[in-house]
């Protein structure tokens, strides 16, 4: 009895020291890289401009949900043969699921502050938003302008959140995005590769 408590000791040991070897092992990793920027994260939101260096954050991931508990989002207005009038408000609907919305903490002091957390039913605790931008042609938009941005940071009533877009937009070609972020704004962490995206987006004339 006395040698299997004893074992069992020096298991529990060895596992703890094995944890403590990974994390200090990772948190070394991202000071080494961080050791390369100039800048450092400070919970605001950075813009570098023209620094291609960008900076550096040390935020461990935290945690990552099961392959049964990632995320998905669907636009449900505009449909997809629907048309938009120029200059006329219109709704956008979209569905999320196994998000857990409503977290969303201050943009401006708290941006990548926390890791990703999930609730005690495994789902991620974040909140989404929708963003619109103006197409020219087959080429990419431009990530720093955008027609229309709206946090959606309301719990979701059955997975459906809403907002309206108002005063409408010019007439032209528009692409309408999903953008999922865990609770400090960072996008949601998924466990694997080969997955459906965790976002929807449309483009509309």
């Amino acid at each position: 009895m006395r040698v299997s408590f004893v074992t069992t000791i020096v298991v529990i040991i060895t596992t703890l020291l094995s944890f403590e070897t990974l994390f200090v092992s990772a948190n070394t990793q991202c000071l080494g890289s961080c050791n390369k920027s100039k800048i450092k994260a400070n919970g605001t939101q950075i813009k570098t401009g023209k620094d291609k260096s960008g900076f550096c954050s040390s935020l461990i991931q935290g945690q990552i949900p099961s392959n049964l508990n990632m995320v998905s989002t669907l636009i449900l207005k505009p449909t997809n043969d629907e048309q938009i009038k120029a200059n006329k408000t219109f709704l956008v609907k979209i569905k999320v699921k196994n998000l857990n919305t409503g977290f969303f903490s201050d943009p401006n002091t708290e941006y990548y502050t926390s890791s990703q957390e999930l609730d005690n039913n495994g789902l991620i605790k974040g909140h989404t938003h929708v963003v619109v931008q103006k197409l020219d042609d087959e080429n990419p938009p431009d990530p720093t302008a955008f027609a229309f941005f709206k946090g959606l940071n309301d719990k979701a009533d059955n997975g459906v959140l809403s907002t309206i877009v108002t005063p409408g937009l010019p007439r032209g070609l528009y692409r309408l995005c999903t953008m999922s972020s865990s609770f400090t704004h960072q996008p949601v962490i998924m466990p694997v590769a080969q997955r459906g995206s965790q976002d929807d987006c449309l483009n509309r004339g």
